[in-house]
């Protein structure tokens, strides 16, 4: 299971705002969001301590798509989480807690750049182009 915080549960819809999303798009969409920013910023030292993760509990079907025939992408986020922070895991808990790093790391990202009336899609430009 991936866990999320309360703080991150709470900036799902004013992200699917930004995006300009409606607010019934599942949630997983703004988790994988979450950690592809995470993976897609150059500066590693951009380091987060995990607060209490007291949102949601997740099945890692909805967050990488575990299992699902055409949505699979677990091994390719496994992939890039090993290569972006140089480790190999050594089982599936090692790989759900990065996961669950990545996420409030994309989301302190998100949360630290962006305020309620920010152009996200400016945003992306500037901080990955």
């Amino acid at each position: 299971m991936i866990k999320t915080a309360k703080n991150t549960e709470d900036y799902i819809n004013p992200l699917f705002k930004l995006l300009h999303y409606p607010t019934n798009t599942p949630k997983w969409i703004a988790l994988r969001f979450m950690i592809n920013i995470s993976l897609s910023l150059d500066d590693k030292s951009y380091n987060i301590i995990l607060e209490e993760l007291d949102g949601k509990e997740y099945r890692l079907a909805q967050i990488t798509g575990e299992n699902k025939e055409d949505e699979d992408f677990t091994k390719h986020y496994y992939r890039m989480i090993e290569s972006y922070d140089e480790i190999t895991f050594k089982n599936k808990k090692e790989f759900e807690k990065r996961l669950e790093y990545h996420i409030y790391r994309g989301y302190t990202i998100l949360n630290g750049s962006l305020k309620a009336k920010s152009n996200i899609y400016d945003f992306i430009v500037q901080e990955f182009l």
